[in-house]
């Protein structure tokens, strides 16, 4: 007859798989981290060979966010949907171009949107009362923020003069109630920093200028001048992994803790390390600052 199991062996094992399942989570959930890195940085790596393909059509002018141009009806994230096979969002907006606010909040874009995003999983009130959803996956949300630097005002890729490789132009950034505003593809200059900080915000980053938030005179640190001068005390770069509810809007917000996912202007993605020095950031996100990038 065989001897049962006396509770002390049961507790033993017990004790065994619970560390064995200890040891396993954290490799767990670092492979799964690597996986949604990869599916963001190819959301990244598909923005940017859009902007490249619209940059062909067009002798290398792009669709600036504040200034379309001649070339261009839309802002810069509007106007690449064609290019991300987000052609009916397009023909919505197309078609009630100069309509009061109102569905245009509500085209959802595969590609910007970060399966890392942390702050998709939290409310905004506001959205619920205007929209009947606060889901950032129904809404015109983007994950992710182009240079206002470059994308000011008619960019071209002719200018970028610091060269491609050297230029960031498109940034991880939290899309979703950042410290309590929203950041949306299709929202316009009118809604942009310059203005009152709202709710609703252009997915932009890199403003060379006071937005309003936390207090005035408090600037996003931009390298300009020759030679260069930074013009924020601290030196700022982007956060690291915040919570929502301490998440900056002013700056890019990195999803994971290895680091910032970002496009550059040749349509190369990098990860910028949490330790990245101000002058060297900020000589990135200038595209024609003159700055010599050191290689950390």
């Amino acid at each position: 007859m065989r001897r049962a199991f006396t509770l002390l062996e049961l507790l033993v094992v017990i004790a065994i798989i619970a560390v064995l399942i200890g040891l396993l989570l954290p490799a767990v959930q670092k492979v799964r981290e690597a996986a949604l890195m990869a599916q963001s940085q190819n959301n990244i790596r598909q923005i940017g060979l859009a902007l490249h393909h619209i940059a062909d059509t067009n002798q290398g002018q792009l669709p600036g966010h504040y200034d379309t141009g001649t070339a261009y009806r839309y802002s810069t994230l509007i106007e690449l949907l064609p290019y991300l096979e987000a052609q009916p969002m397009y023909q919505y907006i197309d078609r009630h171009r100069g309509a009061p606010i109102g569905r245009e909040w509500l085209l959802p874009v595969r590609a910007y949107m970060s399966p890392l995003d942390p702050s998709r999983g939290t409310k905004m009130a506001e959205f619920n009362r205007w929209f009947d959803t606060d889901d950032p996956d129904k809404l015109s949300a983007s994950s992710y923020a182009i240079n206002a630097q470059f994308f000011m005002s008619r960019p071209d890729l002719r200018n970028i003069t610091d060269g491609l490789s050297q230029t960031i132009w498109l940034s991880e950034h939290y899309a979703w109630n950042c410290g309590g505003v929203a950041f949306m593809y299709t929202a316009g200059f009118t809604q942009g920093p310059s203005g009152s900080w709202g709710p609703v915000q252009p997915a932009t980053f890199a403003h060379a200028y006071a937005i309003g938030r936390p207090a005035p005179g408090d600037y996003i640190p931009i390298t300009t001048g020759n030679p260069p001068v930074t013009t924020a005390a601290g030196g700022a770069t982007f956060q690291v992994s915040p919570r929502p509810a301490d998440c900056d809007p002013r700056l890019p917000n990195a999803a994971s803790r290895r680091g910032l996912q970002v496009g550059m202007a040749d349509g190369s993605t990098r990860i910028l390390a949490p330790g990245i020095a101000p002058s060297t950031f900020w000589g990135m996100v200038t595209p024609s600052g003159g700055e010599v990038i050191s290689a950390d």
